[in-house]
């Protein structure tokens, strides 16, 4: 029996993307090629991997199990490539990335990874700060670029990359209108435009609103930050948000100091404690910190 483990690749997709249609778009390949890939493995191993009968196709027990002896194949085979070079990063790693740091932070830090170690397959995925976190403690994501977890850091190693500031966002037109009370008269004021409540991030939120007994009225909730800043901007509620790194300030808003309270969103990079990607996930860190370094640099 001989497993092609490009096909042991493939489950392991399919685990991840929870269908074949996503999982083979993950994968440059057409569905039928994902299907196909399948039926071979289990020709191969005598077992079903899927179940058919569902809509969409799961995983059976055994094809869950299968994917976890998988990824282990995968990070026994990297590390050993390794072996050959230790300056030389190879490979396949998944990063995760809360969504609030892609464009400026972590796309340039991936494409400086990608040229300095072309044998390096790097899989991203984007999620939730806890979620991600689960998934680096259970192995299937290597590190992570999140929010500091605080006490809830068991296992983990812990990178600091970055602290961002929060500020209270309003409209041009608002901000320059004025409330009485200042930046706490605004947030009684004014309808509130929540970032995902779900997030850690909005739950300090709502704990520092909680501590200076701020009621506010709850009139959108996005899961994206510039689709809270185009709200804003737009007229229709304030809202409070870090200050992004190296991201540009958003047209129309107006960013007003708050009162103390309410500590800096700190951004870590996120690792399992003696995992065999603790090199990647130093270099990684390395890269992170270089590019928030040449952002900071006044431009010449």
């Amino acid at each position: 029996m001989g497993m092609n483990p490009r096909f042991l690749h493939t489950v392991i997709a399919v685990s991840r993307h929870g269908s074949l249609n996503a999982a083979a778009r993950s994968l440059g390949l057409s569905h039928s090629a994902v299907s196909l890939q399948i039926k071979a493995l289990e020709e191969d191993l005598q077992f079903q991997i899927l179940d058919r009968s569902r809509r969409p196709p799961t995983l059976t027990g055994e094809g869950a199990a299968l994917v976890e002896h998988a990824r282990r194949m995968e990070e026994i085979a990297a590390d050993i490539r390794a072996l050959a070079d230790g300056n030389r990063l190879q490979g396949r790693v998944t990063i995760g990335v809360v969504p609030s740091t892609i464009s400026h932070l972590a796309a340039p830090a991936l494409a400086e990874m990608f040229a300095a170690h072309p044998d390096l397959r790097i899989e991203v995925m984007s999620d939730l700060s806890q979620r991600l976190l689960d998934l680096v403690r259970d192995g299937t994501v290597d590190a992570a670029l999140v929010t500091d977890p605080g006490g809830a850091a068991e296992e983990l190693d812990l990178a600091q990359i970055c602290a961002e500031p929060f500020r209270l966002l309003a409209s041009e037109a608002v901000a320059e209108g004025g409330a009485e009370g200042g930046a706490e008269g605004l947030l009684c004021a004014r309808p509130f435009v929540w970032f995902d409540r779900r997030s850690s991030l909005s739950q300090q939120v709502e704990a520092y609103l909680r501590g200076r007994r701020l009621r506010v009225e709850a009139a959108m909730e996005v899961d994206a930050f510039e689709a809270v800043e185009a709200l804003v901007a737009h007229g229709l509620g304030v809202s409070i948000l870090p200050r992004r790194a190296l991201a540009p300030e958003a047209a129309g808003v107006l960013a007003l100091p708050l009162p103390a309270g309410l500590p800096d969103r700190r951004v870590v990079l996120a690792s399992r404690h003696g995992s065999p990607r603790q090199v990647f996930a130093s270099r990684f860190a390395e890269v992170l910190r270089g590019v928030l370094r040449r952002g900071a640099e006044p431009s010449k």
